[in-house]
């Protein structure tokens, strides 16, 4: 199945899933994480779900699906092996126009959830089209070696130099010479005063962890 990759902005958008077993825990989490205000409608849910529901961070409808929960919702998840439920949901979501991922049935899928790796700001995604999600949660696994926590303070540190530079015209030179450092190793290794030279030294005297208001483990990683 051929897919167009993108990165959704959830922030205050209406998230609806569908159950309340682990698959879909994981799809609250990544709503939640993004930024959505997420109703859960399940009869029963985890219990992970249950003390989100309890601390107000989602909404828990706990009954079946009705026709209209999908009203007003910009993307929504599904868990469920109801063949007449996905039905019904898919004719919902095309009528009131609702991106629709249905955990484990990619034909149902108006989009594809892809395998994720995240740093902080950073976000790597592994998709099949659906084909094999085994394959997309093994390469994620190898990912997660790959880009290790420190890449989550090495993109804070890029991106709040990039706000503090502003649009002076030699922002993409010190973008590059900052990726093209020893800065990242220095990150992994926990050297704050090694950094913050390094930072003055590219990105001029002001870029320093305190001032871009980046935290560093001074342990490493």
């Amino acid at each position: 199945m051929r897919a167009h990759p993108v990165m959704l902005r959830l922030d205050g958008r209406r998230c609806v899933v569908m159950g309340g077993d682990r698959a879909a825990e994981a799809k609250v989490e990544a709503c939640l994480w993004a930024g959505a205000a997420v109703a859960v409608i399940a009869p029963d849910v985890t219990p992970r779900l249950s003390t989100l529901a309890a601390e107000g961070a989602i909404q828990h409808l706990a009954r079946d699906y009705r026709p209209g929960d999908l009203a007003g919702a910009f993307v929504a998840y599904a868990s469920t092996a109801d063949p007449e439920l996905v039905h019904r949901l898919r004719e919902e979501a095309d009528r009131e126009r609702v991106l629709l991922n249905v955990v484990d049935r990619p034909e149902a899928c108006t989009f594809i959830a892809p395998a994720v790796v995240r740093r902080g700001e950073l976000t790597v995604a592994v998709g099949t089209g659906g084909a094999s999600p085994g394959l997309a949660a093994r390469l994620r696994g190898e990912l997660e070696q790959r880009f290790g926590p420190e890449y989550e303070p090495f993109v804070a540190i890029l991106g709040a130099v990039r706000r503090a530079l502003g649009d002076v015209s030699a922002r993409p030179e010190v973008m590059a010479a900052l990726i093209d450092s020893p800065l990242l190793e220095l990150v992994r290794r926990g050297e704050r005063a090694e950094v913050d030279r390094l930072l003055a030294r590219v990105a001029g005297d002001g870029c320093t962890l305190d001032r871009l208001g980046v935290a560093l483990d001074e342990r490493g990683f």
